[in-house]
């Protein structure tokens, strides 16, 4: 399976929160799991802080936290300071309220995480500073409007992939992540698109049997 697959968890109940990273942890089939961080001004509904986890045993999971927030830097300062023994693979930063895109990345990979930049559904690409590109590692676009999950997924996404993957140079380690919206029905599209990964929320987090939705998902996966 070359496809990245991690699940999603986005909720401001951290006693959910830590129960469905233990059904990730335990399915033992996922090697990541997302965690969105969301502080209310760059979308409605506001989840917990990075420092809220630092209790909690991931066991082999590695973190991608993907912070839609206001300045997401404060975030990773904040990682810096609390959270330097949670297992953190990646921090993608929203842009849209993001001040200084080339700092936020050089922040991040200055702690040895991968370091991306996340687009809302209908933010253009365009909105990437030139200098920006050199410094990401992976590329966050969104299939829905950030900030809830169990929306259907846009059809404008598969187009901005497209584009997105026209302007990565061949050859270069830049990596296209989806996120919103992601289910066996269309994974096959989305990996004919040529995306990297994906994370997936409702449709495991509303699963009767987790292990088995999981499971399931991960047959349709190339």
């Amino acid at each position: 399976m070359n496809l990245d697959v991690s699940a999603n968890v986005l909720t401001g109940d951290l006693q959910l929160a830590k129960k469905q990273i233990a059904l990730a942890k335990e399915s033992g089939l996922l090697e990541a799991i997302q965690i969105d961080i969301v502080d209310g001004v760059f979308a409605d509904n506001h989840t917990f802080t990075p420092q809220d986890l630092v209790e909690i045993d991931f066991g082999h999971l590695q973190i991608d936290f993907h912070l839609m927030t206001e300045e997401p830097m404060d975030y990773v300062w904040e990682m810096e300071e609390y959270c330097r023994h949670l297992p953190i693979r990646a921090v993608f930063g929203q842009l849209e309220k993001m001040s200084y895109q080339e700092a936020f990345l050089e922040e991040v990979k200055k702690q040895d995480w991968r370091a991306g930049l996340a687009l809302d559904l209908y933010t253009p690409l365009e909105s990437i500073e030139v200098n920006s590109w050199d410094w990401m590692d992976g590329l966050l676009l969104l299939g829905v409007e950030a900030g809830a999950s169990g929306q259907r997924q846009s059809p404008l996404l598969l187009d901005k992939i497209k584009e997105a993957r026209a302007k990565i140079q061949q050859g270069e380690p830049l990596k296209i992540f989806v996120d919103g919206g992601v289910n066996k029905e269309n994974i096959e599209a989305l990996q004919a698109s040529g995306i990297d990964g994906v994370t997936l929320n409702s449709a495991f987090n509303n699963a009767p049997n987790y292990k088995q939705a999981v499971e399931e998902f991960l047959s349709y996966v190339k």
